[in-house]
């Protein structure tokens, strides 16, 4: 999904990017909530949702922009933070046990994102200063995106996948149709099949994700994840010529070995 949503944004803004992944994804999500018939969720739940859908705008309008600025595997390696500000949300919100190793993980999560930013800080022209706002949105997208997992979880135990899969774009599209009116640039025909495979692929990954997470330990799962680093780099330099930096390679080992012992026991 994001090779396919940075093809677009050589075309169109963060704003209306993320107006056609929900768009998109509406088209599936209302589909398959037809078929399934899964219950609204009752009056006392919408304010989280609300809340739900305010940090995931602000994650993917925030992450989209990254993706405009930055190479492609440099802002996947940014959004793996996510995880391990997870953790610190869920010590504070769901009261849960920390890992011991969760300090240790934070500070090689920050040593990963220093390591990527250092050579930019030393740049200092205009390409640099465009890759620093770059990774400051992807730092952003993955702090609400961290409040957006969170969430989820709380809502997972209350909710059907349908109905949450339904409210998640219903809600943002109704919300970004206005603003993406004002800078909206017009929709090339070619691009449509595009847009359609970003719905198709959000909402085949996020159930076979929450698939997985019903059917195999969270910490056999979560590792997985970090995968998407080695498809980031090979459709990066595939598709858009790009080649990882060793700011880079070296900044996601730090973060995901962060992120790997947040799982051990």
């Amino acid at each position: 999904m994001d090779a396919t949503v940075k093809l677009l944004g050589a075309r169109y803004d963060a704003l209306q990017l993320t107006f056609f992944r929900f768009a998109a994804g509406s088209v599936f999500a209302v589909a398959l909530w037809a078929w399934f018939r899964s219950p609204l969720p009752a009056r006392g739940e919408w304010r989280m949702h609300l809340l739900r859908c305010a940090l995931l705008l602000v994650s993917l309008v925030s992450y989209f922009h990254a993706l405009t600025l930055l190479p492609l595997a440099q802002a996947v390696a940014m959004s793996y933070t996510a995880p391990l500000l997870v953790s610190v949300l869920a010590m504070w919100l769901l009261r849960e046990r920390p890992s011991r190793w969760i300090w240790l993980a934070l500070v090689l999560g920050l040593a990963g994102v220093a390591v990527t930013l250092a050579p930019e800080l030393r740049r200092g022209d205009a390409t640099s200063a465009a890759r620093i706002e770059g990774l400051a949105a992807a730092a952003l997208a993955a702090a609400t995106f961290s409040g957006v997992m969170v969430l989820a979880r709380r809502q997972a135990q209350r909710d059907s996948i349908w109905t949450i899969l339904l409210v998640q774009n219903l809600l943002p599209v109704a919300v970004l149709a206005a603003p993406a009116a004002w800078g909206w640039q017009p929709i090339a025909v070619a691009d449509l099949p595009t847009i359609a495979l970003v719905g198709a692929l959000a909402t085949v990954g996020l159930l076979a994700l929450t698939w997985a997470f019903t059917h195999l330990e969270a910490s056999r799962v979560a590792p997985l994840e970090y995968t998407s680093f080695v498809w980031a780099a090979a459709l990066g330099y595939d598709v858009f010529g790009e080649v990882p930096t060793a700011s880079t390679l070296t900044s996601a080992l730090l973060i995901v070995g962060g992120c790997l012992l947040l799982l051990r026991r």
